[in-house]
């Protein structure tokens, strides 16, 4: 499995504080985060953006220089998906719309189709396995992420504030990542911030999340259909089994 779907199914966010250690799996921690994806996946219609900071690495040495993406998503299930993407190294758009999902380079200005399962689940699950491809943010659009979830440790920190919002903060780890969670309190669990640190490269280079859940969202059917530009020209996409 990818590096990117084991920090997705199997996250723990790594915590490079002073020896700071995870104790074996805690349930508190497990119920706040199930919690959490349980409610995300039971939302028809939602849509939320995100900021995110990749530590930049050179030859096993993190860089100063983080590269900054501004993500946003739209969802309404069970089969129309929205993210688009825009920063430091990619400016992409990703569509789904009953059962074809589409892929937007705007910065060389080519787009690929593809036909996927009429479901979101199913078509993230297409696209990384079969296709070896990334879909931004996954975790916060799958309706069954709590199903997903693996890890080797766990623990619970207590509460914090986050942007003027009260979380539960947690966190997971297994041999290759580490990702820590803040999840606001209350009736909506949502998901406030995460880093994710990857403990397979020396340094432990590290992607950081934050998240702006929009209230009452205009979405309509209109943002999930593609509409090619002018100049842009369609290529093929090849399995990565091939």
């Amino acid at each position: 499995m990818k590096l990117y779907s084991r920090f997705l199914f199997a996250a723990g966010f790594v915590f490079l504080v002073g020896g700071t250690s995870l104790f074996a799996a805690e349930q508190s921690a497990k119920d706040i985060l199930n919690k959490a994806y349980q409610y995300v996946g039971s939302i028809d219609k939602y849509a939320f953006n995100a900021v995110v900071l990749d530590d930049d690495v050179e030859d096993g040495v993190i860089l100063r220089q983080k590269y900054r993406h501004d993500v946003s998503v739209k969802v309404d299930r069970p089969d129309k998906l929205r993210v688009d993407t825009k920063g430091s190294i990619r400016n992409r758009s990703n569509y789904l719309n009953d059962g074809m999902f589409t892929m937007m380079d705007h910065e060389f200005g080519y787009y690929a189709q593809l036909q996927t399962p009429k479901t979101i689940d199913g078509t993230l699950d297409l696209i990384f396995e079969v296709y070896g491809i990334k879909a931004p943010l996954a975790q916060m659009v799958y309706s069954d992420m709590d199903r997903r979830f693996k890890f080797k440790k766990s623990k619970y920190f207590g509460k914090m504030m986050v942007g003027g919002t009260e979380c539960d903060y947690v966190a997971f780890s297994d041999d290759t990542a580490e990702v820590h969670i803040w999840i606001a309190t209350g009736e909506k669990p949502l998901v406030k911030t995460y880093s994710i640190f990857d403990k397979t490269i020396k340094g432990h280079p590290a992607l950081s999340t934050s998240i702006t859940w929009q209230d009452n969202p205009k979405i309509s059917d209109s943002d999930f259909i593609f509409t090619a530009p002018k100049d842009a020209v369609e290529i093929s996409v090849v399995s990565s089994n091939e």
